[in-house]
């Protein structure tokens, strides 16, 4: 969405909360427009880490603060906002690649901006690695009252999904087994719709699935996504078949993608 706004491939979109906020407030309005429930902040990688990479972790507060009244002023009461946090990029290829403290200080820095800010859940999404959930998770329970969920990336590996890591889904939610809601995200709908499947096996615990719509193609200068709306919409029975708490969508999916997917769980609720 941010792309088609105009963003460039080295700019950072969390700076757009400061710099481009009449953007940002819009892409959130569209897809309340069409019945979603929740949105989540513009904030994947605005942790203190990821920041001082760009060189705006100076500006760590007004970022993620910032994030939030826009998220907040797009929605009505009924609306729930959720504070986006993404990886520190100090995990890679299955190992830890800096001091646990100075992660789990990363994590707790932004997480207490986001709430304070007046969040109504932490989504700790896109983690590759166990590990890192766990130490996100740990920092966002340090930040009371605000519940958390906390979304992986499954990769399939010699014929089962795994973490980078090596956690399958069911080792993955009895680990994270203390957080309010667990599930996954950026993964393709058929890996979604098999994680679900597997973590519902595991536990009673609430479910989120954020599938990507299909695997992108570069063309140009821009990325397609094989799926469209009606395509990642026909696979709406068989994810609520493991009856998730939330669904939503991740790479790729435009307002209409998620409306499409409301019509196929209201047709399918109309005909059970």
């Amino acid at each position: 969405m941010l792309v088609d706004k105009g963003l460039g491939p080295d700019e950072p979109p969390e700076l757009w909360n400061l710099t481009r906020p009449r953007v940002i407030q819009g892409i959130h309005r569209a897809y309340l427009a069409i019945g979603c429930d929740l949105v989540t902040t513009n904030t994947f990688g605005a942790n203190r880490l990821r920041l001082k990479e760009r060189r705006l972790h100076t500006e760590l507060a007004s970022v993620n603060r910032a994030a939030v009244h826009l998220a907040r002023r797009a929605c009505s009461p009924r609306h729930f906002v959720a504070g986006g946090v993404g990886p520190t990029g100090r995990f890679r290829q299955g190992r830890r690649c800096g001091a646990q403290a100075e992660i789990r200080s990363a994590f707790q820095e932004q997480i207490a901006h986001l709430s304070e800010a007046g969040i109504d859940l932490i989504l700790v999404e896109t983690m590759t690695h166990l590990a890192e959930a766990r130490i996100a998770l740990e920092a966002a329970q340090a930040c009371p009252p605000v519940p958390a969920a906390v979304s992986l990336v499954f990769f399939a590996q010699r014929g089962d999904l795994r973490t980078l890591d090596g956690a399958s889904p069911a080792e993955a939610v009895r680990e994270l087994s203390t957080a309010q809601v667990v599930g996954c995200n950026c993964v393709d709908v058929e890996v979604a719709v098999e994680v679900l499947r597997q973590m519902r096996e595991a536990t009673g615990l609430p479910l989120i699935a954020q599938p990507n719509a299909g695997l992108p193609e570069r063309r140009g200068k821009r990325w397609i996504y094989a799926f469209g709306p009606e395509a990642l919409a026909r696979y709406m029975p068989s994810m609520l078949a493991s009856r998730p708490a939330i669904l939503g969508g991740c790479c790729g999916t435009t307002p209409a993608h998620l409306k499409a997917c409301m019509q196929a769980a209201r047709t399918r609720d109309r005909n059970p």
